[in-house]
């Protein structure tokens, strides 16, 4: 991968933009004719379709406006991670790697999001901030208590009982 690096640790994308995608081909003794270009989704279990039977140039790339594709798709993206699918399109996506060959590029993983709203500090309330279970705390003190009771009167009889006092 050339754009975005392959050692980006950090490629989100926000749906309705653009994405760009650029990459080489490395040790390929034979070059396909035609590649075709995928984003998948574990999520939902989608495959979506950025380039069929694409020509193979020295430098592979592709522009993928998100949004014109969430207008008109019927299989809407999601925010989630997905995996680029480079292939050669004369073979298929469960080909296996053949020594000289393009062999199926699905190792360069990117998230999509969705942005929110902006919303007021004042309007703001954060709905998990609270969502504590009132019984597991009360569980938790009595716990922590009642060793601290136990730890309090073992100590005493055993301080008591061998005449240490």
């Amino acid at each position: 991968m050339i754009t975005p690096a392959a050692t980006d640790q950090s490629s989100f994308y926000k749906i309705g933009d653009w994405v760009s995608f650029a990459w080489n081909y490395t040790s390929l003794s034979v070059t396909p004719k035609h590649i075709n270009v995928l984003a998948s989704c574990s999520k939902n279990q989608e495959t979506y379709t950025l380039a069929s039977n694409m020509s193979v140039e020295k430098t592979g790339m592709i522009y993928w406006d998100t949004g014109e594709y969430q207008k008109t798709a019927t299989k809407s993206l999601i925010m989630e991670t997905y995996t680029l699918i480079v292939y050669d399109a004369d073979s298929s996506i469960s080909a296996t790697a053949a020594p000289g060959y393009l062999g199926v590029a699905d190792t360069f993983y990117f998230g999509m999001y969705l942005p929110q709203a902006y919303t007021p500090r004042s309007e703001w309330s954060c709905a998990g901030c609270s969502a504590g279970n009132p019984s597991l705390e009360r569980q938790t003190l009595g716990f922590l208590f009642g060793s601290f009771a136990i730890t309090v009167i073992t100590f005493t009889w055993f301080v008591i009982g061998a005449g240490v006092v």
